[in-house]
């Protein structure tokens, strides 16, 4: 019996997510010792090219192209400004509410950023590396580029396809997370809703790979600077 293509698609996605963005965690160990930056810098690779290779492939297979993901250079700046915008509210909310109503220092959010950094200066520059290029990079290029960008394309209701779209890219990428509580969910959350919000709104990938790789430098810093 031959599988429908959104289904395909669909197991495509979601098995490409595991692989890409939790595969490279567990086998380095990330979440098992304290902060390394060889493992950290091997994850961040690891992320980036293997959610690079699989698009292209998939990509090349439906005969779309880089554009489709919205990979352009248009109104950069534009787009650009309107992602550092986000970052002041979301560091309030973040670090004057959501953080001290969750343990503050002893949150494992927190904990889990003081880890990674307690290698001294390589550490940090390394944790920093895994925000940009693991997190602000090929997270988005997966979970907006591929699945708001260029899979409802493929589909034969591309607009309903989209929403569906962004509610799995919410969804998916707060459980990716592995949120530790409540309020680390609606933290999560609100990325998640930030980024996609601001690629549906561009259409293109400009705002939320700047958003996303300003939140993890400002997040590490600030935890480092309030918590270390």
């Amino acid at each position: 019996m031959t599988v429908p293509a959104p289904v395909r698609t669909t197991g495509l996605f979601l098995a490409g997510a595991l692989i890409c963005f939790v595969g490279p965690p567990l086998a380095a160990g990330l979440f098992a010792a304290d902060g390394a930056p060889v493992a950290l810098l091997a994850v961040a690779g690891a992320e980036l090219v293997s959610a690079t290779a699989l698009i292209a492939w998939w990509l090349r297979r439906h005969g779309l192209t880089h554009r489709s993901l919205g990979l352009t250079s248009r109104h950069w700046q534009r787009d650009a400004l309107i992602a550092v915008a986000t970052v002041p509210p979301r560091l309030l909310l973040e670090f004057g509410v959501l953080l001290p109503a969750a343990g503050g220092a002893a949150n494992p959010e927190v904990q889990e950023i003081l880890r990674m950094t307690s290698g001294g200066a390589a550490a940090v520059a390394a944790t920093l590396v895994l925000g940009i290029v693991g997190g602000g990079i090929a997270e988005e290029l997966y979970f907006r580029g591929f699945l708001l960008g260029a899979i409802p394309q493929r589909s034969a209701r591309p607009r309903v396809a989209l929403r569906v779209a962004a509610v799995v890219s919410v969804l998916l990428f707060g459980l990716l997370h592995l949120p530790a509580n409540a309020l680390n969910t609606l933290s999560i959350a609100v990325a998640g809703l930030v980024y996609t919000g601001l690629f549906l709104a561009t259409r293109r990938l400009t705002a939320a790979v700047v958003a996303h790789m300003l939140w993890n430098v400002a997040a590490v810093g600030t935890v480092i600077v309030y918590y270390g």
